[in-house]
């Protein structure tokens, strides 16, 4: 495979302008991505994901209680098995100077934004400068992608290792540069480490190797397989511990699925989720309320990204760069096509992944439609990011207006973080015992737990820890009102409302 013939330079005038367009792309990204991210969802996961970091840093810096050590895995995979603990360890990073969620969640927006900028440059080496700053335009504005980068989860960090992957490719398979095949390797491992559904990286680099096998030296090969399986040397250090026991529940999850999701609505829903992340589909689930027209909004975006990806296939069939897309090509299918054969019951959360394929895709096709036509391109741009910013505002405004969301969002981390505070204070720094209003047999959700426990920590000492110790009742009124016995039970309780999170202070225990 020859290379491409490198593009031409272009004026200064118009580099300068490309440079421009891509600094208000980026500053739209980081606007988005950073704005009130005090607002952002924070349940159990994401609580979990923090407690381990902090556990990281505490270990290096030798404040660890005794017993506690450097973790071998990271957070529960929902197939049942514990995710190798990579993540955890990058989210220590900023904990190590700000030890607050905020830290960690700053840490992956900003990822975020850099994955946006890559996908500029993706586009540029793959295609041309205009699809570069078209899709990075897209995907600094699509509303899961936004979504996807406000919370302290390990997938969230995916976009930028699968960013570097594509350039690793592009090197390898279009440059013919050998050393490429150690980045591949390493790159591909890494984003395994943050989400299981990076898995099929594994059938990307299997088609590199063998449309780029003239470019395979034994000596990168070596080197990436090496340095890819270090990186899980804590994790099969706990397998080896374990004996492989988190792996015995796989068979009575996978039963359990069966029964719950039948295999026609698992293979409807792995179909769906592609085009549910190219427009903004599925966000009923997350706060609660979807206009009828996003999910042929969705379609549009998704047929126009699989369209774009397959055009470039024929279009350069018989160029040294069909191999490249091709490539593309087959991710848009392949997290689909490997949930279908596994039977894995997806989530919309498992096709990040394609982050940001679709947008090359979405872009290539407008710039192909600029060949026909100038005005049908600026439309369909127009439509695209028009629909995008209206979905964006619709999100944000629920959640800024509402302090979080009725559907899986819940309250947001501003006004959990500020109730646990307030009820540690209220109960003289310890912890106190907490109640939910809405299930008083059931406990809190664990965030709430390791909220109070940081900032009992943050309060040790504080004055009136000698007072007597106190209940909390918590009621997050987005999702369930008060009943009239619970008015009347409450009503002479003293009450502080934090966002939609309402608590109540039961009367001190006698001593």
């Amino acid at each position: 495979m020859s290379p491409l013939p490198p593009p031409a330079v272009p004026p200064a005038s118009r580099r300068a302008a490309e440079r421009l367009a891509l600094a208000a792309i980026l500053a739209v990204a980081a606007g988005a991505r950073l704005w009130r991210l005090d607002l952002m969802e924070f349940k159990g996961d994401e609580a979990q994901a923090c407690r381990l970091a902090v556990q990281v840093v505490d270990v290096l810096k030798g404040h660890a209680v005794p017993g506690e050590h450097l973790p071998l895995v990271g957070l529960m995979a929902s197939v049942g098995v514990p995710n190798p603990p990579l993540f955890v360890y990058l989210l220590a990073v900023p904990l190590v100077f700000f030890a607050t969620p905020l830290a960690a969640a700053a840490m992956i927006a900003l990822s975020n934004v850099g994955a946006v900028w890559l996908c500029a440059v993706i586009g540029r080496r793959y295609f041309s400068p205009r699809v570069g700053l078209v899709a990075a335009g897209l995907y600094a504005l699509a509303p899961w992608a936004v979504i996807f980068s406000r919370k302290i989860w390990a997938q969230d960090l995916l976009p930028v290792f699968v960013g570097a992957f594509l350039l690793a490719a592009h090197a390898f398979l279009v440059d013919r540069r050998p050393r490429a095949l150690l980045w591949l390797f390493l790159l591909a491992a890494a984003a395994v480490q943050l989400h299981f559904s990076a898995l099929v990286l594994g059938g990307i680099l299997a088609g590199l190797l063998v449309a780029g096998r003239a470019q395979v030296r034994a000596r990168w090969l070596g080197w990436g397989t090496g340095l890819g399986l270090l990186l899980y040397a804590p994790y099969f250090a706990h397998i080896l511990r374990s004996h492989g026991s988190d792996f015995a529940h796989l068979d009575s999850r996978r039963e359990l699925w069966d029964r719950l999701v039948p295999a026609g609505q698992r293979l409807l829903l792995a179909w769906r989720y592609p085009f549910s992340v190219s427009g903004a589909d599925g966000t009923a689930e997350l706060i609660g309320a979807q206009a009828g027209w996003v999910w042929p909004f969705a379609l549009l975006t998704g047929l126009g990204a699989l369209a774009g990806l397959l055009w470039l296939c024929w279009r350069d069939r018989a160029t040294p760069a069909f191999a490249a897309r091709v490539m593309l090509a087959a991710w848009w299918f392949l997290p689909t096509a490997a949930l279908a054969v596994t039977g894995v019951v997806p989530f919309i959360h498992y096709f990040i992944i394609l982050y940001p394929v679709v947008f090359l895709g979405l872009a290539a096709a407008i710039e192909a439609l600029g060949r026909r036509s100038r005005m049908i391109p600026w439309a369909l741009l127009a439509v695209c990011l028009g629909g995008y910013a209206c979905l964006d505002a619709a999100i944000f405004s629920v959640v800024a207006d509402r302090g979080g969301a009725p559907g899986e969002y819940g309250v947001a981390y501003a006004h959990k973080a500020a109730a646990m505070a307030f009820v540690v204070a209220e109960n003289g720094g310890r912890l106190p015992v907490l109640y939910d209003g809405a299930h008083p047999r059931l406990p809190v959700d664990p965030e709430y737990r390791w909220l109070m426990e940081r900032a009992a920590r943050a309060q040790a000492g504080s004055a009136g820890a000698d007072a007597p110790a106190r209940g909390f009742v918590l009621l997050d009124l987005s999702r369930s009102a008060l009943t009239a016995a619970g008015e009347a039970a409450t009503r002479s309780l003293p009450r502080r409302q934090f966002g939609p999170l309402a608590v109540f202070a039961l009367p001190p225990a006698p001593r």
